[in-house]
């Protein structure tokens, strides 16, 4: 006989203040359709999400899209000089505007030629010269908040009423300015294959960020990155709306890739911005920054998207790429499907956090910090 779940609101956790005796969500926290239709309007529509890089918004009616769910927008540079963000959808029938990058000196809708100013003003609408009470100035594209963060990355918000992400995350914008070789020159750059990790992982969102948030399981799970990285230097830590991992060359002769013997860049760097953000760097040169992020496709299923950056004109390795790309990747993949897998088992409630206040390899407080978050957005 299937488990009948009383109302989200009336249910309780063993998530606690203190990580040391703390438990993690429960596995409905996972699974329930109830609750996932509550995290898309409390957390994803309420937070900050990343659309692309600014360096592809330079020039006035420089434009991108990006998708939250069934919501599409358009980041744009207008004719002010200025990032505007807006609602992709025209204000005559709700046709979407535009798809995917590029250039327009003004916004067209393909289905009835209304046209916008980078800006959002609505420019012209055939036909509705002689309707009565119809004014150009009283239609605007429906703005949305848009926001650089650490000089790079363009992120928007849905919620007009969201805190800036610089005023929640900006000690984290510092680390990556402090932590990244040559951060400030930074520029989108190409990869040996640009597919990295595109498409969906069989398993809810918070499965995925969970996995991300520690290295616990990286001693079983993850033979060559432990051969990579001196473990016995690693580090994790939370920090308010991020999380941090941070390692360091073990030997250029490991089990995931070797590296030339003067290699510059000995450093191993994972930062987590909620709700689901990550900043990724792994030994090499030239360094290259790997932005992923991780979005709900559906409850049991998270999509994926990629972008690199690095010195300008240069290309992240074969040998990085195939250990992440066939590697690493794909064993990630693999325990967040098995996990999924295990949480709708009669077999499981919950688990316990592993803490260490050390923040060795083993530490699991980036999840605890993770699920606290969750819970206090969802108001549970």
């Amino acid at each position: 006989m299937s488990t009948i779940l009383r109302p989200v609101e009336q249910r309780r956790t063993r998530v606690a203040e203190d990580p040391s005796d703390s438990f993690c969500l429960p596995a409905w926290a996972y699974t329930d359709d109830s609750l996932f239709a509550r995290e898309k309007q409390e957390i994803f529509f309420k937070s900050w999400i990343y659309a692309g890089s600014i360096h592809d918004l330079k020039k006035p009616g420089d434009y991108l899209t990006a998708q939250l769910f069934n919501e599409s927008v358009i980041i744009i540079r207008g004719r002010d000089g200025e990032l505007h963000g807006f609602y992709n959808v025209c204000q005559h029938r709700a046709h979407q505007l535009l798809a995917g990058r590029g250039h327009v000196s003004a916004i067209v809708c393909p289905y009835h030629a209304w046209s916008y100013t980078t800006e959002g003003s609505l420019r012209a609408a055939p036909g509705c010269e002689h309707l009565k009470n119809f004014s150009k100035s009283d239609i605007h594209l429906k703005a949305i908040r848009v926001e650089v963060f650490a000089g790079h990355f363009v992120f928007f918000n849905l919620d007009p009423e969201a805190e800036t992400l610089r005023s929640q995350a900006g000690d984290l914008a510092a680390a990556l300015e402090a932590n990244i070789p040559g951060f400030a020159e930074l520029r989108p750059v190409s990869a040996v294959n640009d597919s990295l990790f595109m498409g969906t992982i069989a398993a809810n969102w918070k499965v995925v960020i969970d996995n991300f948030l520690e290295c616990n399981h990286c001693a079983t799970a993850h033979p060559a990155f432990c051969d990579l990285l001196d473990m016995g230097r690693y580090r994790t830590s939370a920090h308010g709306l991020w999380s941090s991992q941070e390692g360091t060359l073990r030997s250029v002769d490991n089990n995931a890739y070797t590296l030339p013997a003067n290699v510059a860049n000995k450093a191993a760097r994972f930062y987590w911005l909620w709700p689901g953000m990550t900043f990724n760097l792994l030994p090499g040169d030239p360094a290259v920054l790997l932005v992923l992020q991780w979005l709900p496709d559906g409850i049991s299923r998270t999509s994926t998207a990629s972008q690199f950056f690095g010195p300008e004109g240069s290309q992240c390795d074969a040998a990085r790429m195939h250990y992440l790309n066939s590697v690493l990747g794909p064993e990630d993949s693999g325990l967040c499907e098995s996990v999924q897998r295990g949480l709708t088992s009669r077999g499981y409630t919950d688990g316990r956090i592993v803490y260490d206040a050390n923040g060795a390899q083993q530490s699991e407080v980036g999840v605890h910090a993770f699920h606290r978050r969750v819970l206090t957005s969802l108001g549970l």
